[in-house]
């Protein structure tokens, strides 16, 4: 499997979708991956990462760019299902204290838009 697959889909409840990436996220896809993260803007977005086996640095990137912009619009998003090594990267480039990251996607839901709520 060369290629990222991204699947969006509703969440369990208003104003959540769930971005679902499938395969190893390159530099390859990035420019599709930020496309995709720009439409439809909605208060909290998660990113689905079970199905990432790998991601280089300029997807990493574009993942602290979408963080970014979320930072600057008041958005919530959530980084959910990432391996062990997704994290390993993170925690190398000193990144896993800055992004938002949840074990499921169910968690993620629940406790960002919960807090979103309150």
């Amino acid at each position: 499997m060369d290629d990222l697959r991204i699947e969006l889909s509703p969440g369990s409840r208003d104003g959540i979708r769930v971005l679902k990436l499938i395969g190893p996220f390159t530099l390859k896809n990035v420019f599709e991956f930020q496309t995709v993260v720009r439409q439809d803007a909605v208060p909290l977005t998660i990113i689905d990462l079970t199905a990432v086996p790998f991601m280089d640095s300029a997807a990493l990137g574009s993942i602290l760019g979408f963080h970014a912009s979320c930072q600057r619009h008041g958005v919530r998003y959530a980084l959910a299902g990432a391996s062990d090594r997704l994290k390993t990267l993170f925690k190398v480039i000193h990144v896993d204290d800055l992004v938002v990251s949840c074990g499921t996607v169910a968690e993620a839901e629940s406790t960002l838009a919960g807090a979103a709520s309150a």
